[in-house]
C-alpha cells in the first residue's frame, strides 16, 4: 500500500491538471445522502453483510465552458473533490470509514434544467475497524486502515432556481486495499443517493460541433504494474506486465477490443508455483469521453490453475485512463475475480 498510494496521489494531480481554461470557469458545491446494501462474496460473509451503511459527502466541483476543456472529452464534465463518511452500522466488526477522493463527472445529457451525468472517482479511505486474528476474525472486507475507494455513480439533476439543483443518484461503492495485505475481500456496496447542489453562477452552455466520427483500428500497447505481499517474507514483491490489444472504434463513446496479455508475479515465483508467468487473452469494452477512456476486460488465463496460484480461469480488469496527445496513455486499474479485487496498479502505454 505504501507503494501504490503515493503513485494513485500522483495521478490525482495529473488528472486534475488537465487544461481548463479560465475564462468561463463555474463552481459548485453539493451536500449528499447515501443509503446502501452489502454484496456478501460468500456464505462466510453473509452475517457481517447484513446492515445498511448510511454515509454524507460533501464535494467542491470545478466545470469550464471553454472550448479548450470541452476538447479534452467531446463533452462537459465537473471535476474536484470530496470528502465523506460512511457508517457501515455494524460498530463492532465494520466500524466506520472517512475518505477524500477526486472525480471526474461527463454530462451525458442536459435540456433546460434537467442534467445527467455519470461520476467516476478514485480516493483513499481510512477504516476504523480491520481484520484481526484474535480480536475481529470476522472481517474478512478490510485488512488495512488506509485502503482505496472506486465509485461509480449515474446521477440524474434538476436545477429548480439560478443557484440550486436537486439530485437524485445511484452508486457502486468498492474499497479494498489492493491486494497489498491479506485478507483482502473488499466491500462492495451499491446504493442510493439524494442531495442538493449550490451554483455560484448558473452555467449557459455553449454549443460546439463535435468532430467527425472516425471508424478505425489502432492498437494499445500498455505495460503494467503493481506491489504484492511476499508469501515467503516480509515486504512487497513487484508484479508486472505488458499488453497488446487491437481496438476498433464502434461509436462516439464505445471502442471493443481483443488482446493479449502477459504478466510475471514474482508472489507466484515466491511460493514455487511455477516461475510466476502468466499469459491471458482478453475482449474489452472502452468507455471513451474524448481522452478520458474507462475500460473493461474480461480475461481468461492461458495457463492451467496450479500455475497461476488460482482457482479462477477468469478475471476481469477495470481501468481509467486519460489519453495524452500524441498517443501517450496514464491510468490506474483494478484486477478482480468476480465480486473479489486482487489489486490495484497503474498502467503506463501508447494509443497508436
Amino acid at each position: 500500500m505504501k507503494h501504490l498510494l503515493p503513485i494513485g496521489l500522483v495521478f490525482l494531480a495529473v488528472f486534475f491538471s488537465i487544461p481548463d481554461a479560465r475564462g468561463q470557469r463555474h463552481t459548485k458545491f453539493g451536500l449528499e445522502g447515501q443509503t446502501s446494501w452489502i454484496i456478501p462474496h460468500s456464505a462466510e460473509l453473509v452475517p457481517i453483510s447484513r446492515s445498511n451503511p448510511q454515509g454524507v459527502r460533501f464535494s467542491y466541483e470545478k466545470l469550464s465552458l471553454e472550448k479548450t476543456s470541452w476538447d479534452n472529452c467531446s463533452c462537459f464534465y465537473l471535476w474536484g473533490g470530496e470528502l465523506g463518511y460512511t457508517n457501515f452500522n455494524n460498530p463492532a466488526v465494520l466500524g466506520d470509514a472517512v475518505f477524500f477522493s477526486g472525480f471526474f463527472e461527463p454530462f451525458l445529457w442536459y435540456r433546460g434544467n434537467w442534467q445527467f451525468r455519470l461520476k467516476a472517482t478514485l480516493g483513499t479511505t481510512y477504516l476504523t475497524k480491520v481484520y484481526d486474528a484474535n480480536s475481529n476474525p470476522e472481517n474478512t472486507f478490510f485488512s488495512s486502515p488506509l485502503s482505496f475507494l472506486l465509485a461509480i455513480e449515474p446521477t440524474l439533476s434538476y436545477q429548480f432556481s439560478d443557484r440550486y439543483e436537486v439530485l437524485v443518484s445511484a452508486h457502486y461503492n468498492h474499497i479494498s486495499n489492493g491486494g497489498q495485505k491479506q485478507p483482502n475481500r473488499g466491500m462492495n456496496f451499491p446504493g442510493m443517493g439524494l442531495g442538493i447542489g449550490y451554483w455560484l453562477q448558473r452555467p449557459v452552455f455553449p454549443l460546439y460541433e463535435k468532430p467527425p466520427l472516425e471508424h478505425r483500428l489502432s492498437f494499445l500497447l500498455e505495460s503494467f504494474g503493481t506491489f504484492r505481499d511476499n508469501p515467503s517474507g516480509s515486504g512487497r514483491v513487484p508484479a508486472l506486465g505488458v499488453s497488446l490489444a487491437l481496438i476498433q472504434t464502434l461509436t462516439r463513446v464505445n471502442e471493443l477490443g481483443l488482446g493479449t496479455e502477459f504478466s510475471w508475479d514474482r508472489s507466484l515465483s515466491s511460493r514455487g508455483e511455477g516461475q510466476g508467468f502468466v499469459p491471458a487473452a482478453f475482449i474489452s469494452h472502452h468507455l471513451v469521453f474524448g481522452r478520458v477512456d474507462f475500460s473493461q476486460r474480461m480475461s481468461l488465463y492461458l495457463s492451467s490453475p496450479d500455475r497461476t496460484g488460482r482457482r479462477h480461469r477468469w478475471f476481469q480488469r477495470y481501468a481509467l485512463s486519460y489519453r495524452f496527445p500524441p498517443g501517450l496513455v496514464f491510468g490506474v486499474d483494478l484486477k478482480a475475480h468476480g465480486h473479489v479485487a486482487e489489486n490495484i496498479g497503474m498502467r503506463l502505454g501508447w494509443f497508436f
